[in-house]
């Protein structure tokens, strides 16, 4: 057995198996490298340059600007789905990096004049490159994981790998936070968007020669497109998926809500909570480097610790606790309400340098010390219970959904979060500005609140199976094809 294989847990693994792991190790970590690396300073920047040099003013503008983007998506996320489980997933994910290099490329062009239609532009371009990527990456392994592992039997094993691959994500993503705050004090956030041009075109090239189907998953893809009528047939058959059982349909709708809640914590809360209590790009990606070195271990415990826990029962508990759950937004409102950021003339800044040098590793305002211990200890124990939560979610439906419409229903899943989420920034991008941190995060909690009360009730009920479990075991060689359960 492999290094690969033993690594990410596989027991007995095909050839096939192998191959899939090979090529998540090739791409997974780049990709997590490019995209990762001007997280800390994107939206902030952006908003920045939108508000004539004040992050506040410009933030309601933004927000239009995201709600812009998400109702693109919600329009194109399902049809590129379902585009994607008729025509293959590499296509469409090559297509969404190749929107990533332009809209990259875009934003290191902005400056405090640049008109606002260029930031329009820019995320409408991104939009549409996400919409193209969504569900596409989760389709692609999934449909070609069954085909390569299926004595999996209760997918424990695919539980580990999962757990396992977001550990990986996870790492690398750590590990570019501070370089990427680095090259911006070297050079520009400019020069950064550039390089992230560059490299997403190069991994455009790379999915091409890469990501493809086993002859037996694009067998199955090609025989059940030739009988179902084609991409209308996969359009329609997604969304009637939604309402097949009250399983899917509550918890499905209940992980929506839940998740629309995290869309605006990344693209409205995040961000400027970290700028308020820490106010530097070098402080602020050290402590998202030192919030993602516990991650890293969670993401690997979670796919370990998951095979002794019963989906059933723990997937509802997870979402009430979860990063971005309700438990996780009431700690955080009261938090803010309990410790005042401090302002920059006031701040008494705690740079700590890397040896030798004149480098910063990590600044914080003595101020903030408390505050911020207190929410590394909330992400730390939200993100275990997500990345848990998700593993053990992930267990059910992997066998829930029907290959043929994977990635469509992947795609609609997101889709619907968006349409939950728009409104939602809306609100919360005026909201914010006007009475602050600890009220929006208030309010937050009820709406994360009332998702996990759906999941509840979803799980409640009997899990149904994917009818072309059956279909995949047959087209795979009698050696290799123990039988599910």
């Amino acid at each position: 057995m492999g290094i690969f294989a033993r690594f990410f847990g596989l027991q007995e693994p095909t050839d096939k198996a192998i191959r899939l792991v090979r090529s998540m190790v090739l791409l997974m970590p780049t990709m997590a490298a490019t995209f990762m690396i001007s997280t800390t300073f994107w939206m902030i920047f952006l908003a920045t340059q939108i508000g004539g040099g004040d992050l506040m003013t410009g933030l309601p503008k933004v927000g239009v600007l995201v709600i812009i983007q998400l109702v693109l998506r919600t329009f194109l996320d399902y049809p590129s789905g379902a585009l994607g489980d008729y025509i293959g997933q590499r296509f469409v994910i090559a297509t969404s990096l190749a929107c990533y290099a332009i809209a990259f490329w875009l934003a290191s062009t902005i400056d405090v004049g640049t008109p606002y239609i260029y930031f329009v532009a820019i995320y409408v371009i991104m939009g549409i490159g996400q919409s193209q990527e969504s569900g596409a990456w989760g389709a692609w392994f999934d449909n070609n994981y069954r085909v390569a592992m299926p004595h999996d039997k209760d997918r424990k094993m695919y539980g580990v790998m999962q757990g396992r691959t977001g550990m990986i994500f996870q790492l690398v993503s750590t590990l570019v936070l501070l370089p990427g705050a680095w090259l911006v004090a070297l050079y520009t956030e400019r020069w950064v968007f550039r390089f992230q041009a560059i490299m997403s075109l190069l991994l455009a090239i790379a999915v091409i020669r890469v990501v493809r189907d086993f002859p037996e998953a694009e067998a199955l893809r090609k025989k059940q497109n030739a009988a179902s009528g084609g991409y209308l047939r996969i359009l329609r058959d997604g969304l009637k998926f939604l309402g097949s059982s009250r399983f899917v349909f509550f918890s499905i709708m209940g992980e929506t809500i839940l998740f629309a809640t995290g869309v605006v914590w990344w693209e409205i809360l995040l961000f400027p909570l970290y700028f308020i209590y820490i106010l530097s790009y070098v402080g602020i990606s050290g402590f998202r480097t030192l919030v993602f070195i516990p991650n890293v271990a969670a993401q690997e415990r979670s796919g370990i610790w998951s095979r002794r826990f019963d989906p059933i029962k723990w997937v509802p508990r997870l979402r009430l606790l979860q990063f971005c759950g309700f438990f996780f937004y009431v700690l955080l409102s009261a938090t803010t309400f309990a410790f005042k950021p401090p302002t920059l003339e006031e701040a008494h800044m705690i740079t700590v340098f890397l040896p030798l040098t004149n480098v910063p590793l990590f600044e914080v305002p003595a101020e903030s010390v408390v505050p911020l211990t207190l929410i590394f200890i909330i992400f730390t124990f939200g993100d275990f219970l997500g990345a848990f939560g998700d593993v053990l979610s992930q267990r059910v439906f992997i066998d829930v959904i029907p290959n043929r419409i994977r990635n469509s229903f992947y795609s609609l899943r997101p889709t619907l979060v968006i349409l939950c989420a728009i409104p939602l920034i809306w609100f919360f991008s005026a909201f914010l500005p006007l009475y602050g941190f600890g009220p929006s995060f208030a309010l937050i909690s009820i709406v994360a609140l009332s998702g996990a009360a759906l999941v509840k009730v979803g799980f409640s009920y009997p899990v149904p199976k994917a009818k072309d479990i059956e279909i995949t075991i047959e087209g795979m060689p009698a050696t290799e094809s123990p039988q599910y359960p």
